[in-house]
């Protein structure tokens, strides 16, 4: 009776592990008849089985074992898909459809669909499943796809996740890299911003563009220091690139570097000619030297090459202008450069004693009020809600005597 009871004891383990294998085993079968039937329960059985045999010592460190709960776990996700999909049908569009199908269906199964075939792989030392493990490929689509819906509906919290997701399966992905950085950066996680922007630089991805993103990232952080830094290290790396110019032009004219603005531009202007962009703010540029104010905005002295740069501002705008007609920021400079050189004139007739002299100073600055009234008019037909080109109007039709103008503008302007 001893021996059969100790025969007994060590037959029980054995029977333990007999018991899990069948857990597998039955996984596989369920899943195999869901795939042929859809059959809901059939599924739910394959992961009860699958579950306990992913977590049982004897069967978890099985290749098959992990690869079977990540198909089986990948045909989960699918099917809430589907239903997900089945709910929308009142979206005609069927791209709009999977796009917020896919917004509205859980990712837990897909990650951990993605985590068991990446044991399952590590485990398959003999290349058994390779075949099967193909569908790590797919789960990367599903979460680049749901990124990609998430990105569009400016959800970008959630975009980034499932980008990461994505990026942590296809690393060699560099859209799935950019996506990344940009929807950090868009969230704003400024670290993950920085951390992806950093990984494009490494790379050689995105030129001249990765630096200055990152540069704004920086700025966003309030970290000047190292956003000047990286920059610097773009416009070594690549001196010609006009991201990184015009990059650094803008820091200048934040920091009021003038001088170092007009520098770039002028570089920017040589390589891109017919951009009116460039003429409005190198024109702007020469317009606030020639109208330099103080930190509380009260106007200061006139420098002594004032003419020299009212004649270079005006050039640049009417460069906007004529390589863009209905630009309504170059109009609205130009006339109001127009109007603020009359101010001027007007202020330096006042100095007159002399009638004669009052006069005809008087008369140069009307003749910049008539230059800047076409070009304002102009400028309200682009845009006929701007009320500060109304009030600039109604202040010349005022000086000028336009009354009827007068009127018309009044009206506007109460509307």
């Amino acid at each position: 009776m001893k021996k059969n009871l100790l025969v007994l004891l060590f037959a029980i383990p054995a029977l333990a592990v007999y018991s899990q294998r069948s857990k597998e085993t039955n996984a596989i079968a369920y899943l195999r008849d869901y795939n042929e039937t859809k059959d809901s329960v059939s599924l739910r059985k394959a992961k009860e089985n699958i579950d306990l045999a992913a977590e049982h010592e004897d069967t978890k460190e099985k290749a098959s074992t992990q690869v079977t709960k990540g198909q089986i776990y990948m045909a989960i996700y699918e099917a809430n898909k589907r239903a997900q999909e089945e709910k929308l049908m009142n979206i005609a569009d069927p791209n709009k459809r999977t796009f917020a199908a896919l917004q509205n269906t859980p990712t837990a199964e897909l990650l951990t669909a993605y985590k068991a075939y990446e044991k399952g792989k590590a485990l398959d030392t003999k290349g058994n499943y390779t075949k099967e493990l193909k569908n790590m490929a797919n789960v990367a689509i599903y979460f680049d796809n749901t990124g990609r819906s998430f990105y569009n509906a400016k959800k970008y919290p959630e975009a980034l996740n499932a980008f990461e997701n994505a990026y942590a399966i296809n690393g060699n992905d560099t859209t799935l890299l950019y996506f990344c950085a940009t929807s950090a950066a868009l969230t704003p996680d400024y670290p993950k911003a920085v951390k992806y922007y950093q990984k494009m630089i490494d790379a050689k991805q995105g030129f001249g563009s990765s630096y200055s993103a990152l540069m704004n990232v920086y700025l966003s952080m309030k970290d000047t220091t190292a956003g000047m830094d990286i920059l610097k290290k773009g416009r070594q790396t690549f001196p010609n690139d006009m991201n990184l110019v015009i990059s650094e032009t803008n820091y200048f004219l934040r920091v009021n570097k003038s001088q170092e603005a007009l520098n770039n531009l002028n570089i920017a202007i040589q390589a891109k000619p017919a951009d009116p962009n460039l003429y409005l703010v190198r024109g702007n540029i020469y317009d606030n030297l020639a109208n330099p104010k103080d930190a509380n905005g009260k106007d200061l002295d006139k420098p002594k090459d004032y003419e020299n740069l009212i004649g270079l501002a005006e050039t640049d705008y009417k460069k906007a202008i004529e390589l863009k007609p209905d630009y309504f920021d170059a109009l609205y400079n130009l006339g109001v450069l127009y109007n603020n050189k009359g101010v001027e004139l007007n202020r330096q007739a006042d100095k007159f004693t002399d009638q004669k002299k009052y006069e005809a100073a008087s008369a140069k600055a009307n003749e910049q009020f008539a230059n800047a009234m076409p070009v304002l008019e102009k400028a309200l037909e682009v845009n006929p809600k701007e009320r500060n080109t109304m009030i600039a109007l109604r202040q010349i039709y005022m000086r000028m005597q336009l009354q009827d103008k007068l009127k018309a503008i009044n009206e506007k302007l109460k509307g």
